[in-house]
């Protein structure tokens, strides 16, 4: 008779030799070993051999998969390509049939995940035999989406967000890879349930106030946060990252050329969806899910008008931008940065379809939206020209010009959240070079006595008033013109009260409105974060 100890000892032999030590678990990270397993290490037979391929053909995929495998694949292009999130979005939606369910999910995942990067890459840290640097893209954005699945959505079983993981990296890597996602977040969760008891385990790196806590915290470079404090003080640089960490809400501007903006509130409150008048500009919308109506999430295109052109997805301060101009019927006016055509279509609309829009971009791509709008919106008087901004000339001068310009785009943080990952300091001062040139190139196409709207959705001096500063003292026939007639009774005593200009930064008071710029800030204004300037050239 066998000696049942022999076999136990042999047992015991085997395990430990079976399990995964930290060099290997660094080489399974990596994409380095690809373990064989039982049935692949023997020959099988014809008959056992189709068997297997027919099992993996009938297994039926998980729920949400598809949603979750696009969010990964977003996820991983926007680290690798530099990839923007809304385009790379948006072009997987158009390859697969999605419901807006679906679409409302992938894009939370996506966005939660960017939003949240730094704080959940800190947390796979704790329980990751390897450095998340040295994992290959695939299994870092895996563990992230599926960490932050863990820990913000609670209605998904956790073996379930462990399910999909599973096979989402069998699907696109390795068995190594599903051993190693599925050893990790086992730890995670484990880590997890002890951290509910002992709140120290996951948080004690990130309490303090220093910059590198700060920056994982908020998801935030270090050099970002570092700005603020020093432009916007302390107390409103932990403001600002609070802001950058919320979801944004939502905002429409009503076309006025189809719809009055009563009209079409009344339509979408009597449809359940709660909206109020912007406060900043009259003709948009704000949804706010207040008094029992829908907190608007989703797809625009389930809200009642949006077939018939009756309102663009547009935030106040955007369209702030477009009042400023402030054209008048019969102008030319240029828009020298056009793309997606926001402010263009705004522009062409406050003309009432008289007079000439021009509006340019330096990609053909890109001017497509503009043309859409255009169909969409049904406006005549707006032509679209594929040129760089920078060196663009007309056959006649303009009357006005705007510049929105590219910039670094802190002011919607919350919103763009690729942002975080794919902006670095040195891209600021690249930006500011292009800057000055559109601009420069903006004040050879005004006519004397024209105007002349510089704006960036950009909370960075160096983007914003240093570049006006620096266009003024070579071009001294434009000067500032003020923006308080634009700024109702009530926000001028609201914003520019004693009080709360004893909060704000030099760029933001009256005085400076009165200068003719202005920067907007997310948590003092309720706006994105632009920055809008008026000049006026001499007669």
């Amino acid at each position: 008779m066998a000696d049942s100890s022999d076999d136990s000892s042999k047992g015991k032999s085997s395990r430990a030799r079976s399990r995964v030590g930290p060099k290997k678990a660094a080489r399974i990270a990596a994409g380095e070993v690809r373990k064989k397993s039982t049935y692949e290490s023997k020959p099988k037979s014809g008959n056992e051999q189709e068997r297997v391929r027919q099992n993996k053909r009938e297994a039926p995929p998980a729920p949400g998969m598809a949603s979750r495998k696009l969010a990964l694949e977003t996820l991983i292009k926007i680290e690798t390509d530099g990839a923007y999130a809304n385009l790379v979005l948006n072009a997987g939606f158009e390859k697969q049939n999605f419901s807006e369910q679906d679409r409302a999910f992938v894009t939370a995942l996506v966005q939660g995940v960017m939003r949240n990067q730094s704080f959940i890459d800190q947390r796979i840290q704790t329980v990751s035999k390897e450095s998340l640097v040295k994992m290959p893209p695939l299994l870092r954005n895996l563990l992230r989406l599926a960490v932050f699945q863990l820990d913000n959505l609670s209605e998904t079983p956790e073996h379930a967000v462990l399910d999909t993981s599973n096979r989402l990296a069998r699907s696109l890597g390795h068995e190594g890879l599903v051993r190693y996602t599925n050893g990790v977040l086992r730890s995670y969760l484990r880590k997890k349930q002890k951290s509910e008891a002992d709140p120290p385990f996951f948080e004690s790196t990130v309490q303090t106030d220093d910059l590198s806590s700060l920056s994982i915290r908020y998801s935030l470079p270090v050099w970002l946060i570092e700005k603020w404090n020093n432009y916007y003080g302390k107390e409103e640089s932990r403001a600002l990252l609070e802001w950058a960490k919320k979801e944004p809400g939502f905002t429409v501007r009503v076309s006025e050329v189809n719809v009055k903006p009563q009209t079409m509130l009344d339509i979408m409150n009597k449809n359940g969806f709660a909206a109020r008048p912007g406060y900043l500009v009259p003709s948009c919308l704000v949804f706010e899910g207040q008094g029992g109506g829908k907190s608007f999430r989703g797809s625009p295109a389930k809200l009642p008008g949006f077939e018939d052109g009756f309102f663009v997805v547009q935030d106040e301060a955007a369209a702030f931008v477009s009042l400023v101009v402030s054209p008048e019927r019969g102008e030319t006016i240029v828009d020298l940065c056009a793309a997606p055509g926001g402010k263009s279509v705004h522009l062409a609309e406050i003309l009432e379809n008289t007079g000439r829009v021009v509006a340019v971009d330096k990609h053909e791509s890109r001017l497509k939206l503009v043309k859409e709008a255009r169909l969409k919106q049904g406006l005549k008087n707006l032509e679209t020209v594929a040129a760089d901004g920078r060196e663009f000339q007309l056959n006649r001068l303009c009357d006005r010009v705007l510049v929105d310009a590219p910039c670094s785009g802190t002011g919607v943080i919350n919103r763009r959240t690729d942002i975080r990952t794919n902006r670095e300091q040195a891209d600021i001062q690249e930006l500011t070079g292009l800057q000055k040139d559109l601009i420069t190139n903006a004040g050879r196409l005004v006519k004397p006595g024209g105007v002349l709207v510089y704006s960036t959705c950009s909370l960075e001096p160096e983007e914003n008033i240093q570049v006006i500063e620096w266009f003024l003292e070579g071009n001294p026939h434009f000067k500032g013109s003020s923006l308080l007639p634009f700024l109702s009774k009530e926000i001028q005593e609201d914003w520019f009260s004693i009080t709360n200009e004893a909060t704000l930064p030099p760029v933001s008071t009256r005085a400076a409105a009165e200068k003719g710029y202005m920067q907007l800030i997310p948590t003092k204004h309720g706006v994105a974060g632009f920055f809008v300037c008026r000049l006026k050239r001499d007669e």
